[in-house]
């Protein structure tokens, strides 16, 4: 099941318009929040865990919620750049991978037919069972993982295990730089809906010839004929920007809106409400943000609301020095007060779609972002023969498993005003399996561009931007001029790494 769109749903009228983002992530009295305590149980080697499972058999330990299992004393933290873990031969891993699982007893308190399962992240690869019964399995260590429980759960108490498999042929697509750690790292929660539901929305607008803004709006789900839906909008002031009725199944289009347009500068956003009915009866009302932007390229300037801009900005990993992938709230926005502070204007969520919240934050705080794929495959650049560069991206056999993950990241993030550019992923050579990416999202989303560096590697050279890491100073100069060559020219340059941070390899700073 692909992410829906939207954060968190609620219940309540408009007036909680004014409630502070921070805690949002779970107003609803239809959300099961699953963070804290859960039970775990770690093996060094998959040949170790019983055949047979029997989970009242088995000697667990106390762990909180979300965490890396390597943070909580098992296991070995890997801190790694290129090289992959085990011996390369995709899609084969060893069998002997080590294997961390999780259990939760949990109860739900509602007369709701529908319940959805999610986890906001797990690496690296998982399989879930509810009450005995295998659910599902998903790989794409930080892409949203959701899962349809209704039909295996009761009304008294549940059990909920989750098999988290340390390595899986995932893994070949997650060769990141960075340290390699394992777990359920954010937040997992229920949603509990009724017959009716809203399922996914888009708001998609575009700027007209009078420098006003026409908004197309698509909403999806499970509706009766009696329901009506109702979407509203919100400055942060209060002052409403629309209200329009459709009946399900029906877009609306709204021209002409005189909307304050979103910059890194000055981000306006407005609280959108998705309001569902059915007989005069709420069932449902969603509440997110939304900004109106104009994205485009002229040449080698990249114009944003028609004017031109350039990124001052930093890459940024879900780390923390203590809790390593799992960072909370209070983490994510001190880093990017941090980068507002220091005159950042953008952001590349290196290497990876981050936690849900961090996009948030860059919409209200005002950070152009440069949104990447899970996709890496660095572990191939340094090995002669067959095993070159573009080994996995080159090798269309592979394209449904990238294209899972730069699908779950658009249909995720799409609504985001923040979203300046899609990354199609880190150094992974090759192109052919990008680009089934790049036209899925060209044709999806054609008015952002789209950026990956490891195609310049290629007869491919460059998709919408010129994306180089390390470019010296003295060949920069030489792309303003005009003297770098003819490849340089005609779309924008990207710098998007400047500084590798390894060991010592920051003090160049």
């Amino acid at each position: 099941m692909a992410a829906r769109s939207y954060f968190i749903p609620f219940s309540g009228e408009q007036e909680i318009v004014k409630t502070d983002y921070k805690n949002e992530r779970f107003l609803s009295d239809r959300v099961i929040n699953l963070k804290g305590e859960w039970d775990f149980s770690y093996f060094e080697k998959l040949s170790l865990v019983p055949d047979t499972f029997d989970s009242d058999k088995c000697k667990f330990d106390k762990i909180n919620i979300p965490c890396t299992w390597q943070r909580t004393g098992y296991d070995q933290i890997a801190y790694i750049n290129q090289r992959y873990p085990f011996p390369k031969k995709p899609p084969y891993v060893p069998d002997d991978t080590a294997v961390g699982i999780y259990r939760k007893i949990f109860s739900i308190n509602d007369d709701m037919p529908n319940h959805i399962l999610t986890f906001l992240g797990i690496a690296g690869a998982a399989a879930v069972y509810i009450n005995g019964n295998f659910t599902g399995y998903s790989e794409g260590s930080h892409n949203t993982a959701e899962f349809d429980i209704s039909e295996f759960i009761t009304a008294d108490e549940n059990e909920l295990l989750v098999v988290v498999y340390k390595w899986s042929n995932g893994t070949y697509l997650e060769c990141q730089d960075m340290f390699r750690e394992n777990g359920i790292f954010r937040d997992v929660f229920i949603v509990s809906r009724s017959y009716n539901y809203i399922e996914d929305f888009c708001f998609r607008s575009d700027k007209n010839a009078n420098g006003k803004y026409n908004l197309k709006i698509d909403v999806s789900g499970k509706f009766s004929e009696k329901c009506k839906i109702e979407i509203s909008a919100f400055s942060n002031s209060g002052e409403s920007l629309f209200c329009v009725s459709l009946l399900p199944d029906v877009k609306a289009e709204i021209d002409n809106l005189r909307a304050e347009e979103w910059s890194a500068e000055i981000p306006n956003v407005y609280r959108a409400f998705i309001k569902l009915t059915e007989n005069g009866k709420e069932e449902e009302c969603i509440r997110t943000y939304i900004g109106f932007k104009d994205v485009k390229i002229n040449g080698s300037v990249f114009l944003f609301n028609g004017k031109p801009i350039k990124f001052k900005g930093v890459n940024h990993h879900d780390t923390h020095m203590t809790k390593g992938y799992a960072m909370g709230i209070e983490d994510m926005e001190k880093d990017i007060i941090l980068m507002k502070e220091y005159n950042c204007n953008a952001v590349r969520t290196s290497h990876y779609p981050p936690d849900p919240a961090f996009m948030i934050m860059c919409d209200i705080y005002g950070l152009y972002t440069v949104d990447e794929a899970d996709i890496e495959t660095h572990g191939f650049y340094s090995v002669p023969g067959t095993y070159r560069p573009g080994r996995l991206s080159n090798d269309l056999k592979w394209a449904g498993h990238y294209l899972d993950r730069v699908e779950r990241m658009y249909e995720r993030d799409k609504n985001h005003p923040c979203v300046t550019m899609w990354s199609l992923g880190n150094e992974s050579g090759g192109y052919k399996c990008q680009d089934v990416c790049y036209n899925f999202l060209k044709k999806k989303n054609p008015e952002i561009p789209v950026h990956y560096e490891g195609v310049n590697r290629s007869k491919r050279w460059a998709y919408d931007v010129v994306s180089r890491m390390y470019a010296t100073p003295e060949l920069m100069r030489k792309i303003k001029n005009g003297s770098a060559g003819k490849k340089y020219q005609g779309k924008p340059f990207f710098q998007c790494e400047y500084a590798h941070a390894m060991g010592n390899g920051p003090g160049g700073l």
